[in-house]
């Protein structure tokens, strides 16, 4: 049986952002982090705090969420365990652009700024091979606030559920889990939950979806498909 550490070592060589580094260079970049525990509620940082780590999520999921003059809260993603977050604001302005609280318990791993600017001018093909994974996450938020902010509800819950899905390909009858809350879904989609049930009915009177124990079962797929394919990669 895998021991804890290996195992966490494995998760943190999938992560994006040191999945394509060598293997040596992954053993230095994931030696030079520590670890740390949150639990359910806990903020590990605040929208324009100085960004002075980077991080890597291994147990648990965490929000990182913007809020309005008015305290409204904006899902703009929800880190699940395997993926890296808020890297990007060490390369950029050098504050937090959204906070980042655990919805439940987390353990994450923790790369602080100097450690890895000690690691760069050392290898600066790993800042090289690190500016590519932060390039791709950049873009993913651009398309995640389009969607918050120019899309229908229905379109950005079929973009939510295509997105839940493992495998490339569905067909008419699949069906797509739904592990999460409705609540958490409701705030991936920019939405609230009572509305998100009534998009949902809708979407069931019209022969799309239906909703099930623990998922939607697809009934059209090329509708569901249609209302999604705006989004690009």
């Amino acid at each position: 049986m895998m021991s804890s550490a290996a195992s966490e070592s494995e998760t943190l060589r999938r992560i994006p952002l040191i999945r394509h580094l060598s293997s040596d260079q992954q053993v230095d970049v994931i030696r030079a982090g520590r670890f740390r525990q949150l639990v359910k509620g806990e903020i590990l940082f605040h929208e324009d705090d100085r960004a002075e780590s980077m991080f890597g999520l291994l147990e648990g999921r965490l929000k990182l969420v913007k809020y309005s003059p008015r305290g409204k809260e904006m899902l703009l993603h929800l880190v699940r365990s395997g993926e890296s977050f808020a890297e990007a604001a060490l390369f950029g302005t050098g504050t937090y652009p959204a906070s980042a609280v655990a919805v439940e318990s987390c353990r994450i791993w923790v790369l602080d700024r100097q450690r890895l600017m000690e690691l760069i001018r050392s290898d600066p093909e790993l800042g090289l091979a690190m500016l590519a994974s932060v390039s791709v996450w950049t873009r993913k938020l651009a398309a995640k606030l389009e969607l918050l902010t120019q899309r229908r509800v229905e379109e950005r819950l079929a973009v939510y559920l295509l997105g839940r899905i493992a495998v490339a390909e569905v067909s008419d009858g699949d069906l797509i889990q739904l592990a999460e809350p409705k609540h958490l879904i409701a705030a991936q989609c920019g939405t609230a939950p009572e509305v998100l049930s009534r998009i949902l009915r809708r979407l069931e009177e019209d022969g799309i979806l239906n909703s099930e124990q623990g998922g939607v079962r697809v009934l059209d797929v090329d509708r569901l498909r249609a209302l999604a394919e705006w989004i690009d990669g």
